[in-house]
């Protein structure tokens, strides 16, 4: 009888350290999976940002010869609002753009102008915006550049 209790004791013992165990795997994976179900900023969703890349065209004396809306501009994008781009496209023959397909998250854009007096001749346009709704059409405000 004393063999059968003890018998009994250590199986019960057994049996409270494996459900312990289940139930602690058991959560860590579902907050591990809670967790990776987050959306990224980034392709995948249905938002959309769109705008217009607008250039004001000088001579070498500083004149403005020419402006308007540019075609074949690059612009760029970093998902989550980083400075490396993870996407770009081109402006149309209108100067417009887009990005569509999008995730709610923080975006930066920007393009390059011409710039005389700057380093390597070059300066970054920057916006930055935030989708917070799934199907978003978010338009920017132009993008002025010099070329």
């Amino acid at each position: 009888m004393f063999v059968n209790s003890m018998y009994l004791r250590h199986m019960i013992f057994k049996n409270l350290q494996l459900t312990s165990l289940f139930s602690f795997l058991l959560i860590t994976l579902l907050l591990v999976s809670a967790s990776s179900c987050q959306k990224q900023p980034g392709k995948g969703g249905l938002a959309t940002i769109s705008g217009k890349v607008y250039a004001y065209d000088y001579n070498n004396f500083g004149i403005l010869v020419d402006s308007g809306y540019v075609a074949d501009e690059r612009i760029f994008i970093s998902y989550g609002g980083g400075e490396s781009a993870d996407d770009d496209v081109r402006s149309g023959i209108n100067g417009e753009f887009k990005f569509e397909w999008l995730q709610k998250g923080d975006y930066a854009l920007w393009v390059i102008s011409d710039c005389d007096t700057c380093p390597l001749g070059q300066k970054i346009i920057k916006q930055t915006v935030t989708v917070s709704q799934r199907k978003q059409q978010i338009i920017l405000p132009d993008f002025i550049i010099n070329i």
